[in-house]
């Protein structure tokens, strides 16, 4: 009896938030690593797609999450910033904040800075483990929500 109630309860809930007004989908590229000296064209540049959700949970503050080739993160957006914690494709865990402005309607352009430096360790070019810290970076990101 308690399981029934417990999955109806909770299919509920999911079909209510999926149909609310405030559920949107989101869709952004994303340039790493903008300070890193290598990156200093296009065509260098490290840039990845990104799919998630954000969901309004009060005036002027969204909640969500979103994942782009490895990396994930859960985020809270205020009107004058946004802070997110969760991991990077290592496994290691990252810390964002940053900035964001509304360029049109659905249309935002965020400025974050990484904190990666947690764990005292860096990775080569094809993954491997190497002594030392991973670098803090700076990314860009173009998103729009549906």
């Amino acid at each position: 009896m308690k399981k029934n109630l417990l999955i109806s309860l909770l299919a509920i809930s999911m079909i209510s938030g999926l149909f609310c007004s405030t559920f949107m989908p989101t869709l952004s590229l994303r340039y790493n690593d903008l300070t890193n000296p290598a990156n200093s064209s296009l065509e260098t540049l490290d840039q990845d797609f990104v799919l998630g959700f954000k969901v309004n949970v009060g005036e002027g503050v969204d909640a969500g999450f979103d994942s782009s080739n490895g990396d994930s993160r859960i985020f809270v957006a205020f009107d004058y910033g946004t802070v997110g914690m969760g991991m990077n494709s290592a496994g290691d865990p990252q810390f964002t904040i940053g900035g964001s402005y509304a360029a049109f309607t659905n249309l935002d352009i965020s400025l974050d800075y990484v904190i990666n430096n947690l764990i005292n360790r860096t990775l080569d070019d094809e993954g491997a483990e190497v002594a030392g810290e991973i670098p803090n970076e700076l990314r860009l990101t173009l998103g729009v929500s549906f």
